[in-house]
């Protein structure tokens, strides 16, 4: 495990050397997100794979094997076959985004979409990680927090293309459990609770969705 100056210094870097990929992807993702919610079409649900499957093959391959190299196996790996797998349903077309249509679901992505592109990045500033010390709305963790929102509007997707989807959610939820434990508990970052809050939702969403798919 590295040290707690190591991994802030590791975002100071990353952040700085590479901000205007970041901001163009987190930027790409606002768009799509947006039309995904208010106009929802084939064409918005191909890209926003796009988006989720050039992000997370960027976080596996830049952010975790060539600065967070001690996070590489846990983190750098599911990232890269998360990123894969997306790129793979963009041409097999078996995941579908949408809101869902009950209120109570509905708002909590919402919410947690908002969190993940916002306020994830906004709050861990005001509690004493300010830019570039900090990770930005498409780093690791914020991008699983909006990707495990996305997945829980397509769970659907269990009864027809059941393995693969269920690979995907368990990829996201090993890195949920495994920040969402690690970064408050080693290096102070208490933003990330919100990341195993995710992770616990997602389980309970996969879980409750797994058994009626399945009937």
């Amino acid at each position: 495990m590295t040290s707690v100056e190591a991994f802030y210094e590791c975002f100071n870097v990353y952040n700085t050397t590479w901000f205007p990929v970041s901001i163009i992807s987190w930027l790409a993702l606002i768009i799509c997100t947006y039309f995904l919610f208010t106009r929802p079409s084939d064409k918005i649900n191909v890209l926003m794979k796009i988006c989720l499957a050039f992000i997370f093959i960027w976080n596996g391959a830049v952010f975790f094997f060539m600065y967070m190299k001690n996070s590489a196996i846990p983190g750098g790996i599911p990232m890269l076959a998360a990123g894969i797998l997306f790129t793979v349903d963009i041409f097999r077309d078996k995941i579908r985004f949408q809101l869902p249509e009950e209120k109570c679901h509905k708002y909590f992505v919402l919410s947690l979409t908002v969190w993940a592109l916002v306020l994830y990045t906004l709050v861990g500033w005001l509690i004493g990680h300010p830019y570039p010390k900090g990770p930005l709305p498409v780093a690791p963790c914020p991008m699983t927090i909006f990707t495990i929102a996305l997945l829980s509007t397509s769970m659907i997707t269990l009864s027809k293309d059941r393995i693969p989807f269920t690979l995907l959610f368990i990829l996201l939820l090993w890195w949920a459990f495994f920040a969402g434990f690690g970064a408050p508990l080693f290096f102070g970052f208490y933003v990330d609770l919100t990341l195993l809050m995710a992770g616990i939702y997602g389980l309970v969403m996969l879980i409750r969705n797994w058994k009626v798919a399945g009937k």
